[in-house]
């Protein structure tokens, strides 16, 4: 939310300068917190419509609240066709997804440092929700941030002896390699990362420190064959704190789909697929506001355009501030922004569309319900072709 100073030690003692948390969350979540949006709990404890046990219910914003005793919830997927059901003779139905891809757009700011671990938390059961609950089974999973500036919000720097480590890596050896000739490790003429890592939307593939998430030949999201998802995305997710104090999530997003990063040998080449649908989760305590060009009337049309034109194709989840809301999770306006921009973008999603409140301590109950919303967007999706 705001920008961190440049801190530089660049004499030959150590000079110890605080920065991002290190590390992963190790699976801890960070106790329970009301919800904001449709069907969110205002106790901290289950969401209306989400299992106990960690999975979905009938009752979902965007799907039928179908109370009937008769509907058992025995476990078949909202988008199995049942032969001879609604049309679908024994072959079985056309319609429905078998591909789903998830574009996560993280502010990476100095005050996300707590949202980004509620995040990474929340993470395995949303993905074992989705694994359990959807019949398509083929996902990529990309991260953006939201810094338009490269990594130029801030900096930490430490030298002993000539040898300098710094955050946020790469983008912060471009500093360390004008006064040494090594940069965390890595010779000046041969640093890790390339022209995609200081893009806007291009897929991250490294940590803030510089840890690597993903392989550097390989492409710039997860997918299904990803052999720990939960661990790369806890890496990748970790976007650090650094990043400029004007994000521009908006921009982010619709640069990570658009044509130029999909083209061969682009950034984000094979991510956004035309027969997949596509769900974007945006995360940001601070509204969008004269930052990113357009409104939210353009950023939707920009998004549904990057899917074809198929509205019916697109979900749309926002973890935002919401102090200026009912009952908002959000205590203050220095806590988290109202976002009233960002709110009637995903509310001009209509039932495809969810808000949450970026204050929420625990995620979990907020990616509950979004499953639900997935599931029938997933289960109505009708490919072309």
């Amino acid at each position: 939310m705001q920008r961190l100073p440049l801190t530089l030690a660049t004499t030959a003692m150590l000079a110890t300068v605080s920065g991002c948390p290190s590390g992963a969350n190790d699976g801890e979540l960070f106790g329970s917190a009301s919800q904001t949006g449709i069907g969110a709990t205002g106790d901290g404890g289950d969401a209306p419509g989400a299992d106990p046990d960690g999975g979905a219910s009938d009752e979902s914003p965007g799907g039928d609240d179908d109370d009937d005793d008769d509907d058992d919830d025995d476990g078949i997927k909202l988008d199995v066709a049942t032969p001879g059901a609604d049309g679908a003779d024994d072959g079985g139905s056309t319609a429905g997804c078998d591909k789903v891809d998830f574009l996560f757009v993280i502010d990476n700011s100095g005050s996300m440092a707590d949202e980004q671990q509620a995040l990474i938390a929340s993470f395995p059961g949303f993905m074992s929700t989705i694994q359990e609950t959807l019949q398509a089974q083929d996902y990529h999973v990309m991260v953006v941030d939201t810094d338009g500036d490269g990594g130029g919000g801030g900096s930490t720097l430490t030298c002993i002896n000539g040898n300098c480590t710094c955050s946020p890596s790469p983008a912060c050896c471009d500093l360390v390699c004008s006064m040494s000739d090594e940069c965390n490790g890595f010779p000046c003429d041969d640093l890790p990362g390339g022209e995609c890592d200081g893009t806007i939307g291009a897929g991250k593939i490294y940590r803030e420190d510089g840890t690597l998430c993903l392989a550097e030949d390989g492409p710039r999201f997860m997918d299904d064959q990803t052999a720990d998802l939960t661990s790369q995305f806890a890496c990748a997710a970790q976007v650090g704190t650094f990043g400029s104090g004007n994000e521009i999530p908006m921009q982010s997003m619709l640069e990570a789909v658009s044509e130029p990063m999909k083209q061969t040998g682009a950034c984000n080449e094979g991510f956004l697929r035309d027969d997949a649908i596509a769900v974007v989760t945006f995360i940001t305590d601070e509204e969008d506001f004269d930052k990113s060009p357009g409104d939210p009337a353009s950023w939707h049309q920009g998004l549904v355009e990057a899917k074809g034109g198929n509205e019916d194709a697109v979900v749309v989840l926002g973890l935002i501030g919401d102090h200026d809301q009912p009952g908002g999770t959000c205590s203050n306006f220095d806590e988290a922004e109202p976002s009233p921009r960002l709110r009637a973008f995903v509310e001009s999603f209509a039932d495809r569309g969810f808000v949450g409140s970026v204050c929420a301590a625990d995620y979990s109950p907020f990616f509950a319900q979004a499953v639900e919303i997935i599931d029938v967007t997933c289960d109505e999706f009708e490919p072309e072709g």
